[in-house]
């Protein structure tokens, strides 16, 4: 009966969860870490389609950050994955398991709609910082989706905690090359390809640009007005803001220079004048990199 911890006659009783916390979710842990050695190794294969600012991911800076991916990967990826079983997983089955004694409806079943509302939860203190609701939820119950899957799966079949994680082991064995040659795929045929800044022209330059500090506002007659340019200073790690008034052109791209607007403002002429095009065409964006190019300070200014 429902509401008094009795089982219904002619269902199998849930069965009491084996000793320790890792036997709870078997191979929560092992899915979590496969999970984030597949993301981290298409975050690699992909980086060079997101250098959307000039930052320098490919070449010799990529080389060094896989060489310090495969160094420090591991143990980060074992923490991770255990936080990860012990956040979500854990409490998914716990949850579920508990919701099955005391409900018609078996543990199993209660696995998903347990993992879409801890996903809920955990999605509103970054909402409150300012991410998108629907979708922090969406990522983190994909994220936790599989990790569960598998060890409902394992409960319900009373599978032993090695089997498991050799499963999940022979599994990432075959996913780990399908990943590479799929990004090899995918750039040789053009579905993964490289960013492009957006074609605009001199009259989509034209209004005001704000952001990290700094505003700008272009006039359609060349006029430009300056409020917070930032001034790189030798020997500083931070930088200074300028504020005045000049004039503006539009630059076409040349060679690998991209499109973007150049500033002669008299009072800021230590000030970085040259902005270049990044965005999209529905949202465009001017930016600058301040200091070195591969660990530099970014400012972003959009057109409001």
């Amino acid at each position: 009966m429902r509401g008094t911890g009795q089982v219904s006659p002619g269902r199998p009783r849930p069965s009491k969860p084996p000793e320790g916390w890792s036997a709870l979710a078997p191979g929560a842990e092992s899915a979590a870490m496969a999970l984030l050695v597949i993301g981290g190794l298409y975050w690699m294969l992909t980086i060079g389609t997101r250098d959307d600012y000039d930052t320098g991911y490919g070449g010799a800076p990529a080389a060094v950050g896989m060489l310090c991916m495969l160094v420090f990967a591991p143990p980060i990826v074992f923490v991770l994955g255990w936080l990860h079983s012990c956040l979500s997983t854990l409490p998914v089955v716990m949850l579920s398991n508990a919701l099955g004694m005391r409900t018609r409806f078996p543990a199993p079943r209660w696995a998903l709609p347990v993992l879409l509302l801890l996903s809920a939860a955990y999605a509103a203190p970054p909402a409150a910082l300012g991410a998108p609701y629907v979708t922090t939820c969406c990522w983190i119950a994909a994220a936790g989706a599989i990790p569960a899957g598998v060890a409902v799966c394992a409960r319900m079949r009373q599978w032993a905690r090695a089997r498991v994680r050799k499963g999940i082991l022979i599994a990432t064995a075959v996913a780990v090359p399908l990943t590479i040659v799929g990004g090899i795929v995918g750039y040789t045929t053009g579905l993964l390809p490289e960013y492009r800044p957006p074609a605009l022209e001199r009259a989509d330059f034209v209004g005001e640009w704000t952001g990290d500090g700094t505003r700008l506002v272009l006039g359609e007659g060349g006029e430009v007005t300056a409020h917070g340019l930032p001034v790189e200073v030798w020997g500083r790690s931070d930088t200074d803001s300028c504020t005045g008034g000049g004039t503006w052109k539009a630059m076409d791209p040349t060679g690998r220079e991209r499109a973007g607007v150049s500033l002669d403002v008299p009072d800021c002429g230590k000030a970085e004048l040259k902005w270049s095009v990044a965005g999209t065409a529905q949202e465009p964006e001017l930016f600058v990199l301040i200091g070195d190019p591969d660990g530099g300070e970014l400012r972003i200014l959009r057109k409001r």
